[in-house]
């Protein structure tokens, strides 16, 4: 968990007061950096000693929903996160030496399991570095694979190390070094669950998969009763580490986007001390889930040919009962001088195609230009696209309105997010809101994203009339002259407020998925598509009903002029279960524990001084 300087150094000035002077200073903090301290749980003359347990494959969200019995009743007595992570990479090799160097393979180079090139000598294993501190430590090893135990025990700082065939054998070694008085760090290393995952499934409904889970629980049962049962137990004082190596694919997950949502590397972790307290590291929370079925907006042809896109796009229109109704009839005009909010949801996929500039567009989030909802017969002012658009614009948003006449650029505005604050590149859904606010003689649109205030841009008074394009629909996707990437994604959650809506009010209810009635401007809602509808071709207007004339029809192809083919119960919805207003956070993997912690936790409860140029990557978990 993140925390400012101040309240590092805050409490770390508090630690040494404890350490120092005895007395008591109250602390939250559980997570600091190696080279400042070391864990002085309970200071205490009695020997300290390490069990490590690793696992491969279990996932942490799978031991989670399992809640085998012994491993959560040491949870009772124990820092530990479902949530923590391993190298993105996969590679076993990898994982094991982020959890034995304590650093990343950033910095060890072990890729694969033949090592090459590795660069192990600049940052040994943890089993040299406790032999270095402290001869007299007796280190055991037990593993089932020779590249573990030839790469990362083959020096003389181990002084037994075996590899065998199975989980059964390997158990047995190390209850029998539990039994061993002399006994000081006692790693094993099990690999049945990975075997149950990869044959069958990484997820907690499959039996055998949760199966292997329960009897790798039962070993763990087995040596906390070996550990406890040592004949001088009560003069040592015992850091138990059991974590998995990496996770596996499962697909329970839920999408948010993040590395959370990749469960090849979700792990678990578990620090356990018969003095500690039980302190659960979550991850952090990243938004809710917008869970429903929407349709997707979107061309499968490039640029290349325009009149190929504009046939085979995928929008949606707001024709008034099929036909397009003057400014004395129309409910959603506003007017040259009205006041008025816009809201929706919109997410964009990977753009696939990326016509414009491919070798940077392509299989990336940045788009060039195109509409996703607003009202224009086209979207360049001089082919006649009079009126307003909602746009992307590399990896943030815009809004465009037009006179219609001139050149490019003349007689119109364009209004972007700001760029440096605003980056739509997650694949998530994003609350945007556009309001056209009366402010003295002069109007000005203000724009938000995901409740958060962006910019504002006065709007000139001759583009005032432009808000009311009458020959032009509502529409969504695609409309003529999107000469750059098409627009590929789904936008729903569609509100109209006859109001300028304001920023606490936007704040407070942008990344709410469905409008009730106790919206305090409730009573401005001029028109609201949730378009979640989930089957047919239309999205239905929940405050103008009138026999339908205010939907929006779902289409292939047309124009705003020439109404496109009606896919009506054709229209295809996908289900969607991706974040929406999703909260960045830098680095978010630091938030939990990594597996190249594993380390500095071993060295920390050792008592072992971490050096400055050893350059650990990985941080110390307190449990006080």
């Amino acid at each position: 968990m993140k925390k400012n300087f101040t309240t590092v150094m805050v409490r770390l000035f508090c630690f040494w007061l404890i350490v120092i002077l005895g007395s008591s200073c109250q602390s939250d903090f559980d997570k600091v950096a190696p080279l400042v301290i070391n864990d002085t749980t309970f200071n205490s003359p009695k020997a300290r000693k390490v069990l490590v347990l690793v696992v491969d494959g279990l996932r942490g969200v799978a031991l989670k929903e399992v809640a085998p019995p012994n491993m959560t009743n040491l949870l009772k007595k124990s820092t530990f996160s479902y949530y923590s992570v391993s190298d993105e990479g996969y590679d076993e090799a990898t994982t094991w030496a982020d959890l034995f160097t304590g650093v990343s393979k950033a910095k060890h180079e072990v890729t694969s399991a033949t090592l090459g090139n590795n660069k192990l000598n600049l940052y040994p294993v943890v089993f040299q570095r406790i032999k270095e501190a402290n001869a007299k430590v007796r280190i055991a090893t037990f593993s089932y694979s020779n590249t573990f135990t030839d790469n990362f025990t083959s020096d003389a700082s181990v002084d037994s190390r075996v590899t065998y065939n199975s989980d059964t054998e390997i158990q047995n070694a190390v209850l029998k070094e539990l039994a061993d008085d002399n006994a000081g760090v006692v790693v094993g290393m099990y690999k049945s669950v990975n075997t149950a995952g990869s044959t069958n499934a990484y997820e907690s409904s499959n039996q055998q998969y949760k199966n292997a889970i329960l009897q790798f629980d039962t070993y763990v049962g087995q040596a906390m009763a070996a550990l406890q049962s040592r004949k001088n137990y009560s003069k040592e004082n015992w850091m138990v580490i059991i974590t998995s190596s990496r996770g596996g694919a499962a697909a329970s997950v839920v999408n948010d986007n993040t590395i959370f949502s990749n469960p090849k590397v979700n792990t678990f972790t578990i620090f356990y001390n018969d003095k500690y307290r039980s302190k659960l590291i979550d991850k952090p929370f990243t938004g809710n889930v917008y869970d429903g079925n929407f349709v997707r907006f979107y061309s499968s042809k490039g640029v290349a040919s325009e009149a190929g896109q504009q046939s085979d796009a995928i929008r949606a229109e707001l024709r008034f009962d099929d036909a397009l109704k003057s400014s004395t009839v129309n409910p959603l005009n506003f007017g040259s001088n009205g006041d008025f909010t816009i809201e929706l949801k919109m997410r964009k996929n990977l753009n696939t195609i990326g016509t414009y500039a491919p070798s940077v567009n392509k299989n990336t989030y940045i788009y060039q230009w195109p509409c996703f909802f607003g009202r224009k017969i086209a979207k360049l002012n001089a082919s006649g696209g009079a009126g307003w658009t909602l746009s992307l614009e590399q990896l943030t948003w815009r809004f465009v309105l037009s006179k219609g006449t001139g050149a490019n650029g003349t007689n119109e505005i364009g209004v972007n997010a700001d760029a440096s604050k605003v980056k739509i590149q997650d694949g998530n859904w994003h609350a945007l809101a556009i309001v056209i606010r009366t402010e003295g003689a002069k109007r000005f649109v203000y724009l938000y994203t995901d409740g958060v205030f962006n910019t504002k841009a006065e709007i000139p008074e001759a583009l005032w009339p432009s808000i009311d394009t009458y020959n032009a629909p509502y529409t969504i996707g695609y409309i003529p002259d999107d000469t750059r990437d098409p627009f590929d994604g789904n936008v729903s959650d569609i509100r109209i407020w006859r109001k300028a809506l304001s920023d606490e009010t936007i704040k407070q209810f942008a990344c709410d998925t469905y409008v009730s009635s106790s919206h305090p401007d409730y009573s401005y809602l001029a028109s609201y598509w949730p378009c979640r509808d989930g089957a047919g071709g239309r999205f239905k207007n929940e405050i103008l009903t009138e026999n339908g004339n205010y939907d929006f029809k779902v289409l292939k192809g047309g124009t705003p002029l020439v109404k496109g083919t009606e896919l009506a119960n054709s229209t295809v919805w996908e289900k969607s279960t991706y974040i929406v207003c999703p909260i960045s956070l830098p680095d978010i993997s630091a938030t939990v524990p990594g597996s190249d912690d594993i380390t500095a936790q071993i060295l920390s409860w050792l008592s072992i001084p971490i050096k400055e140029n050893w350059n650990l990557d990985g941080r110390v978990f307190l449990n006080n």
